[in-house]
């Protein structure tokens, strides 16, 4: 997938849009727990204490945010005179500076944070800048699926641009036209996974994007700058 550039004016960009402090911290906290509990617990032998913190360690970099964290930091919006952007923008920019091309070898489509959605305005049907806990619980809720975790990845459906993170308090949520959008390629359903021999890798282009961000005034001010109706919840 060749995307376009980027189109002068730059209405608003956000990188790293994922990144609030709770998901930081967790993100660090619970692998480092887990290292220094494993390398501590040879050289003193103390298995009452740092048996539990390599327990805790694992649990917590799986659960809360180890892994959280580097799936969801490429995470970032754009909104331009062409479209709306969201995904690994900032990775896709410092790759084309370094004259860098992809691999041969497609990308999974876990990884679909890493890679760069773009929806032309005509594409787009409807846009809500989303702030209400109770509608972020649900948007939370409805990206359960998208394959943050291999055992998601084994049981469940990638949701391909519907790109919810834990901890997140505003979201742009993007109704688009799949016929009119950039999807990039991914690697076609594994017929093998670590958990479910039996349980291909599914995915699916979503028709409803998602992305989060950490400054919900500035992106609605930014998108009805654009011309563009937002709504709000």
């Amino acid at each position: 997938m060749n995307l376009p550039a980027t189109t002068e004016p730059v209405h608003y960009t956000e990188g790293r849009s994922a990144l609030r402090w709770p998901l930081v911290f967790h993100g660090f906290f619970w692998p480092l727990l887990l290292i220094v509990s494993f390398v501590a617990l040879p050289l003193t032998g103390n298995y009452s204490v740092f048996m539990p913190g390599i327990i805790l360690g694992f649990l917590g970099s799986v659960s809360l945010g180890g892994l959280h964290l580097a799936e969801d930091r490429p995470i970032g919006i754009r909104v331009d005179a062409a479209g709306i952007w969201i995904g690994g923008i900032q990775r896709t920019e410092r790759l084309r500076a370094r004259g860098e091309a992809r691999g041969t070898k497609l990308p999974r489509a876990r990884a679909h944070r890493r890679q760069v959605f773009f929806c032309p305005w005509a594409a787009v049907q409807r846009v809500e800048v989303v702030s209400d806990p109770k509608e972020i619980r649900k948007i939370a809720k409805l990206g359960r699926d998208v394959g943050s975790s291999r055992l998601d990845t084994a049981t469940g459906t990638i949701k391909l641009g519907l790109m919810t993170a834990p901890y997140m308090r505003a979201a742009v949520i993007i109704n688009v036209d799949l016929a009119g959008v950039n999807v990039p390629e991914f690697r076609a359903p594994q017929e093998r996974s670590f958990f479910k021999p039996s349980s291909p890798q599914r995915f699916a282009p979503s028709p409803i994007w998602c992305a989060p961000t950490r400054h919900p005034e500035k992106l609605r001010a930014a998108l009805e700058q654009a011309g563009i109706r937002v709504e709000r919840m």
